[in-house]
């Protein structure tokens, strides 16, 4: 009988309780590192949308006195929105579907469809979700969904001509222009563009000092500069040299990327563009693309 120590019986597959126990503690650290991992873009998720999106849900009352009527829309993820329709005053000559920032709700914007009325539009105020009275939550993808199903509302159950349509979005908006104008609206004969961005790591940057968007899956939606080369139709890019939001620069950078885009350098202006000549310009771009 030997008196040597006892060697430990080995296990099926050959693993010894030791080789085991190895292995259970790597599988404790990975299933913590994803913990982890899946933490960190949850808060980071969470401070974007912070940055993002301050949605209102009530509904400027104004709207109504312009004849503003409610219209329901469905994305392709299914989430429920409530857009504004303003009508022309008098013969309808072309569409304009026009998406907000990222402060307001589309009824907000209740004068600038009165005055693109007055000139023979119809004006879809698209909303977003989580805004006004839409269902749902914001979030960059979601916008881009949002954007999608206001065109193909008026493409497809007001049977508007892409060629009578125009799209113009401001801050937010713009991007989510972008988007619409770079695919369902592809076709549509015109596009506005103001005080937008080229991409949310680029806003980051600007914000935070560093593109901590990339490492947060909806930062990498609503990114306009690569979006930009595949716009066909033709644009009026609208930017203040003072605005203390979305960097002059970076509308620089944005009008290096779309084609077919005039620029207007508005001196001056701030985020919230607020410049008669500016206005002017726009309401002139708009009869000149669809007259």
């Amino acid at each position: 009988m030997s008196g040597g120590p006892a060697e430990s019986a080995p296990v099926a597959g050959g693993a010894t309780p030791g080789t085991r126990s190895k292995r259970s503690r790597r599988a404790v650290l990975a299933l913590r590192g994803v913990g982890l991992a899946l933490l960190v873009e949850f808060a980071l998720t969470f401070v974007l949308h912070s940055l993002l999106f301050h949605p209102r849900t009530t509904e400027n009352r104004s709207i109504e006195r312009v004849g503003g009527t409610r219209v329901r829309y469905r994305t392709t993820d299914g989430v429920a929105l409530v857009g504004w329709l303003v009508r022309a005053h008098g013969p309808r000559r072309r569409t304009v579907v026009y998406f907000h920032g990222n402060a307001a709700t589309a009824s907000d914007y209740w004068g600038w469809a009165d005055a693109l009325a007055a000139r023979g539009a119809d004006v879809l105020l698209a909303e977003y979700r989580g805004y006004g009275e839409s269902d749902g939550d914001p979030s960059a993808h979601g916008v881009e969904h949002d954007a999608d199903a206001a065109i193909r509302y008026v493409l497809e159950v007001r049977r508007v001509s892409p060629r009578r349509l125009v799209v113009h979005g401001q801050s937010l908006g713009g991007a989510a222009a972008i988007v619409a104008l770079s695919g369902s609206a592809r076709e549509a004969a015109g596009g506005i563009v103001e005080s937008t961005f080229t991409s949310l790591h680029a806003m980051s940057r600007a914000v935070l000092g560093v593109a901590l968007t990339r490492l947060v899956y909806d930062g990498y939606a609503l990114d306009s500069a690569a979006r930009a080369p595949a716009i066909r139709a033709r644009l009026l890019h609208v930017h203040g040299d003072r605005d203390e939001v979305v960097p002059f620069a970076n509308g620089e950078a944005l009008q290096a990327r779309l084609p077919n885009a005039r620029f207007l350098r508005v001196r001056g202006g701030t985020h919230n563009v607020a410049d008669p000549a500016a206005r002017a310009a726009m309401l002139d771009f708009v009869d000149e693309v669809v007259p």
